[in-house]
């Protein structure tokens, strides 16, 4: 689901395991509260200055109607914030300076992540990949 919204928000460049990586990163392997009960991927705060998907706001975070709209919205921020449709280093780059995170460590955590999660492509992720499409 990640592959199909970036594609439609035009971020055919930046690797889909980058973004995996990052909602990875932001649910605790999917597994944290915020993931849970406020069905958010990228633990996005509710946005206040721009147009966002957000339903409301559980656990001082964004909560969405299912999953895909966490990710829409995801991507509605980084166009917001001018994030290109660039490759790997410079999308994480940009993404890191828009202030995404208050941990300045962010950007190695993320990379971290990249080297060690396998690829969203397998047989478990498509398990997945069918249970967010129905949310």
């Amino acid at each position: 689901m990640i592959w199909k919204y970036k594609r439609l928000a035009g971020y055919t460049k930046v690797p889909t395991k980058v973004i995996y990586a990052q909602a990875w990163h932001e649910t605790g392997g999917f597994k944290s509260k915020i993931f849970r009960e406020n069905k958010n991927l990228f633990g996005m705060r509710q946005a206040k200055k721009r147009k966002n998907l957000a339903t409301g706001e559980l656990h001082s975070h964004a909560t969405y109607r299912g999953y895909k709209d966490s990710i829409r919205d995801y991507f509605l921020r980084q166009k917001n914030f001018g994030i290109p449709n660039v490759g790997e280093s410079e999308y994480i780059e940009r993404t890191v300076n828009s202030n995404y995170a208050e941990d300045r460590l962010y950007w190695s955590k993320w990379l971290n992540v990249i080297r060690t999660i396998k690829h969203p492509s397998s047989t478990w992720m498509a398990i997945a990949g069918l249970f967010f499409w129905e949310f």
